[in-house]
């Protein structure tokens, strides 16, 4: 063999040697996990107990948006889900956990929770949990058990869902950015929704709990109007969401029915400056769920 062949044969051959070391020292989990947009197929979405993908699955025992708690009007900015405590409980769609908080034990709110990133603009977050079963930086598919219910700064077991949007620091929970669970999950059309309007200019309505997909509420009377987002209200912050007023928009949440399927809700102005003669609700998509006028 001559020497330039010779010569050839060796820069090749440390050439693979050097790409197969590179290869070797790469440890992929050290890397940033990201999950484009685009690789992201919503229509994967399960829900986190049943881990089923047919509608309403889980049982929803409180709804996103305006209820009702034994302590007073609340905003909820997320949805909860029953099931006793030690169900396992499973990431909606793949991604990684970016952030997890072990409660301490005696303070209300999340308790044990945790946060997976599913893209560069989406995120879940599991509140209230009895055991995680997952450490920041792990990636988790739809099969992989992440942690089980509890009832960790809480009064019953259940599992608080929440849904992000557009998180500035993924790996801080922020609900000013919380969307409603039911954008990525199935659910069934909420059918008719139930109204009256009463003579005080009150209206009342009956909602589904287990579909609530409304997002906004707009009062009219004449060339009046009044309207409050659900997404414009959450976007306030902890404090001023749980205003019972919304965007000149009063707002009174009721108990759910015994059967967990249904609660009022009544909306009337704030300051009753005009009486309403019509009301129209819409979803998160801007479709019209309700366009009812006073007869």
């Amino acid at each position: 063999m001559n020497l330039q062949i010779q010569g050839v044969l060796i820069v090749a051959i440390l050439l693979v040697v050097a790409l197969s070391g590179c290869e070797e020292g790469r440890t992929p989990t050290s890397e940033p996990y990201q999950l484009p947009e685009r690789t992201l197929d919503i229509s994967q979405a399960q829900w986190p107990l049943s881990r089923d993908q047919e509608p309403n699955s889980d049982i929803s025992y409180a709804q996103y948006g305006p209820r009702f708690l034994p302590g007073g009007y609340d905003f909820h900015a997320g949805i909860d889900l029953y099931a006793p405590t030690g169900t396992n409980i499973y990431s909606v769609l793949p991604g990684e956990v970016v952030q997890r908080a072990e409660w301490d034990g005696q303070s209300t709110g999340a308790g044990n929770a945790i946060t997976i990133k599913h893209s560069d603009s989406l995120a879940t977050s599991y509140l209230h949990l009895h055991t995680i079963n997952v450490r920041v930086g792990e990636r988790v598919g739809l099969e992989d058990v992440i942690g089980t219910v509890g009832e960790t700064g809480a009064t019953y077991p259940h599992l608080h869902l929440g849904y992000f949007v557009e998180l500035p620091n993924p790996d801080v929970r922020d609900e000013r950015f919380s969307r409603n669970p039911l954008e990525i999950l199935p659910y069934n059309d909420p059918g008719e929704i139930p109204y009256t309007f009463m003579e005080s200019g009150e209206i009342v309505l009956d909602l589904p709990l287990q579909s609530m997909t409304v997002n906004s509420v707009e009062l009219i009377a004449g060339d009046q109007s009044r309207i409050a987002d659900y997404y414009d209200i959450v976007a306030r912050g902890w404090t001023l969401r749980k205003e019972q007023v919304q965007f000149g928009i009063h707002f009174e949440a009721a108990r759910r029915t015994p059967d967990h399927m249904r609660f009022e809700l009544t909306v009337k102005p704030a300051n009753m400056d005009f009486m309403p003669e019509r009301i129209i609700l819409r979803d998160f998509n801007g479709e019209v769920l309700l366009d009812a006028s006073k007869e």
